[in-house]
């Protein structure tokens, strides 16, 4: 994919988070990374940066852990991948060449031109509450 492994993480426990609501309790990001198959320390790392941005709020203790901020319902994949350097993501190549332009296109040009305005319009206008109405949100299972 285009977005960058941090940013992979961040989508994934967002929507691991958004469709257990309303939680019972935080959840750990032990659990979270379990159930996902991913790494703990790089699952922490993404955590940590979004409880900075207060996308997560956390807390510690034994029942402590990891849930979604108050304003979860209005964030866009855009606010969430800005953080890991990925804003950009529709403005370059998808192979990452430097020279793909409609002048000088890469081969999958065509085909990236039309899937990309697709993707811009469900990363950047649409919020997690009209992704989960519309059932784009994935379904994980797991530990509640």
């Amino acid at each position: 994919m285009i977005l960058s492994r941090a940013s992979e993480y961040a989508i994934r426990l967002i929507f691991y988070l958004f469709e257990r609501q309303p939680l019972s309790r935080y959840v750990r990001i032990k659990d979270v990374a379990k159930d996902l198959d991913v790494s703990y320390n790089q699952l922490a790392k993404v955590a940590h940066i979004l409880i900075a941005k207060k996308i997560l709020v956390s807390s510690t203790g034994p029942t402590g852990g990891i849930d979604l901020g108050s304003k979860s319902n209005d964030l866009t994949l855009s606010a969430i991948v800005n953080n890991f350097g990925d804003g950009e993501i529709f403005d370059r190549c998808i192979l990452g060449l430097s020279e793909c332009s409609n002048e000088n296109p890469c081969p999958i040009h065509a085909i990236w031109g039309d899937t990309r305005g697709d993707m811009k319009d469900i990363f950047f206008n649409k919020s997690l509450s009209e992704l989960k109405a519309e059932a784009v949100l994935p379904i994980f299972k797991g530990n509640d």
